[in-house]
């Protein structure tokens, strides 16, 4: 009975918080939680096959939402949490969601991204079959520090899941460090050979974390990620699954080396290994490569991921970068884009962001320098004029950069600038707002939504 009203009244509450148009990720689960404490792991029991944690600093949502896709095009009911909620409570209300008003849940698999600091306290309650490890850089300092506290939370979490097979990174030399020493079934995915120049300039795993020497590198695909060894006898694990015939712009596409050839409608070099990672892990399940193929070229990006509008005619791309690793990447994204553009961006310092931004100063904004495709920078969010200072002694020519209290306004002026086409650049807390933004300003324009 306790159950039963628990579900019940999490799930009037949902109902009341999406009738006031809120998106009710988490709530309903922290209700559910205070009644009834261990209501996770009776529901997870409900599933009947695969159950999927997703983890890593960047990607997590984009590759846990094209595996769902993939389970989805299977066949297979399943549980996820879409919408990035993946602390305890977000995983709950994804559970909640699926259940019916009497708490029964049939679902054939899960696919749950997690927080890596909260990925221990959801494995006490879940028993994951698989775990993916896509990438670790440093994120949100005055919240996670530095790496090697993730490291140790990543540790923390498989350890509670002794018979889940590993799926992880083997170009990055973090993810290789800290699963190394279990025991569980682990495969690797990567990118073997190089397919571009890229000097690699900002690495978080400089040194070995098993002598503590430098790691040598026969080649960088960009921060640390690459080809990696160390005198010790460290080094690259060996790549199950490999991307070969690399295709960045202006759509991501790559063949699988033994399957096939992946195509999305996206941009952007990091999708390349969501797509790695999560593709992996879809054939280990089962799922056929045809129907993996399809899920990766209809798939949809979440709100911030490269989504794209169209406004008086003009594209406009809003990207998600909330560290200096993902920042970098939005920065390899604008460049790649031949096209004259205008770049917003904007940066807050709410408590999701992290009060501390000076990690600002560990992205490569030098690089943008010499680009004369970007006309512009309109810098916005409560730290416009921090970032306005980093681009300043990046070394950009300051007639170009303007400094914007209101996102709105920045992003008026730079619609009505001369660039073809339009980059805004947020992290988190002003993501949101800003996507609102632009769908408002799309609809007044009669433009469509790509």
């Amino acid at each position: 009975m306790r159950y039963f009203l628990t579900v019940l009244i999490s799930k009037a509450a949902s109902f009341a918080l999406k009738l006031l148009g809120r998106k009710a990720t988490t709530t309903p689960g922290r209700i559910a939680l205070k009644l009834y404490p261990d209501i996770l792991g009776r529901m997870a029991k409900s599933v009947s096959g695969e159950i999927v944690a997703v983890m890593g600093t960047n990607g997590k949502t984009t590759t846990n939402n094209l595996l769902a896709d993939c389970f989805e095009a299977d066949g297979k009911q399943i549980v996820a949490n879409r919408v990035g909620a993946n602390l305890l409570s977000g995983v709950t209300a994804a559970f909640l969601d699926k259940a019916n008003i009497f708490g029964k849940i049939h679902a054939d698999a899960a696919c749950l991204e997690m927080d890596e600091a909260w990925a221990k306290h959801i494995l006490k309650y879940v028993t994951p079959t698989k775990i993916i490890v896509n990438n670790l850089f440093r994120d949100q300092l005055d919240r996670y520090g530095e790496i090697d506290i993730t490291m140790r939370y990543l540790k923390d979490a498989i350890s509670l899941a002794p018979n889940a097979e590993l799926i992880c990174n083997a170009d990055d030399p973090l993810v290789a460090a800290t699963v190394r020493n279990f025991k569980n079934k682990t495969l690797f995915f990567g990118i073997k050979e190089p397919f571009r120049d890229y000097e690699s300039k900002i690495k978080e795993g400089k040194f070995c974390y098993c002598c503590g020497k430098p790691l040598q590198y026969r080649f960088y695909h960009y921060s640390q990620l690459g080809d990696y060894a160390c005198e010790c006898g460290f080094k690259r694990p060996e790549i199950t699954f490999n991307a070969q015939n690399i295709q960045v712009f202006p759509h991501v596409a790559f063949e699988l080396e033994g399957f096939g050839t992946l195509k999305t409608k996206r941009r952007g070099m990091y999708n390349i290994y969501n797509i790695l990672a999560a593709a992996a892990c879809a054939a280990e399940c089962g799922i056929p490569f045809d129907k993996i193929a399809a899920s990766v070229l209809n798939y949809r990006p979440q709100i911030g991921r490269m989504e794209e509008f169209s406004i008086g005619g003009k594209p406009v791309y809003l990207i998600l970068a909330k560290n200096p690793a993902g920042f970098n990447q939005s920065v390899s994204s604008v460049l790649e884009d031949p096209r004259t553009k205008d770049v917003v961006i904007a940066i807050n310092d709410g408590a999701q962001d992290g009060r501390d931004v000076s990690w600002l100063w560990d992205v490569d904004f030098d690089s943008m320098v010499q680009n004369s495709s970007v006309l512009s920078y309109k810098t916005t969010g409560t730290r416009y004029a921090d970032m306005g200072l980093r681009l300043k002694y990046a070394g950009i020519e300051e007639k170009k950069i303007q400094l914007f209290a209101e996102v709105k306004e920045a992003v008026n002026q730079a619609l009505s600038g001369k660039g073809e086409t339009l980059y805004v650049l947020v992290n988190y807390t002003a993501l949101f707002s800003t996507q609102a933004l632009l769908k408002e300003l799309e609809a007044k324009s009669g433009g469509v939504e790509k």
